[in-house]
């Protein structure tokens, strides 16, 4: 069973995800904010975080596992990243409604994430440097671990559903305060446009389509 491919979620994520990690790539591990030609909306950070979200089907435990692999999916760095942006919340939701049917990889694949993490380094994975996660994390894309039969789906998965969660709108309980799309330049659902931006960046602010829900704000 192959989760190569993301849901069917409107999800605008930009063509050049410069700042995504790839684990059998090095020279992705660079990471860059932004495109050298696109002006930047501002971006405040957050405090989201495994502490500070009401969980609904991750444990605790989890939660902080899975944010620690976010933070190397996606981490911050001047501006915010996958962590600050809601991505837990976002894929903790989806796996109270369409996700559902994901929650056995979840569960099996961040317990395998710790149990490699101790096999490999003698330590949680949450307590690892940041070469030491990433070691685990590329044995996993590579599928090159045996403690989980599909591995290298279950990193797909999760990476695939990260950016979801940091490029989504934000109803869906990520992209808070618009992160994702001030981060790429992305406008948002725009009722119409003052000028025909052709050949140049659209500065506006983005706008959502629907308003998140009063608690997530």
């Amino acid at each position: 069973m192959s989760f190569d491919n993301c849901s069917g979620r409107p999800v605008p994520i930009p063509h050049d995800r410069a700042r995504a990690r790839s684990f059998v790539h090095p020279e992705f591990s660079a990471i860059k904010d932004t495109h050298p030609r696109r002006k930047v909306l501002p971006v405040k950070s957050t405090k989201q975080n495994s502490d500070t979200i009401s969980l609904k089907i991750l444990t605790p435990t989890e939660a902080r596992t899975l944010e620690a692999i976010a933070d190397r999916i996606f981490p911050a760095t001047e501006t915010p990243g996958a962590v600050e942006a809601g991505a837990l919340d976002y894929i903790d939701r989806a796996l109270a409604g369409d996700y559902k049917p994901l929650r056995t990889l979840y569960r099996n694949g961040l317990r395998a994430v710790d149990k490699h993490a101790w096999e490999k380094f003698g330590r949680k994975f949450t307590e690892l440097d940041g070469v030491e996660k990433d070691n685990v994390l590329s044995d996993f894309q590579s599928g090159q671990t045996q403690i989980l039969k599909n591995a290298a789906d279950f990193f797909e998965t999760v990476r695939c559903h990260i950016l979801e969660g940091v490029f989504c709108e934000p109803h869906y309980g990520g992209n808070k305060d618009l992160i994702g799309w001030r981060l790429v330049g992305f406008p948002g659902q725009q009722y119409g446009y003052r000028e025909a931006y052709i050949n140049k960046p659209v500065d506006l602010e983005p706008v959502a389509t629907v308003e998140p829900p009063a608690e997530n704000k």
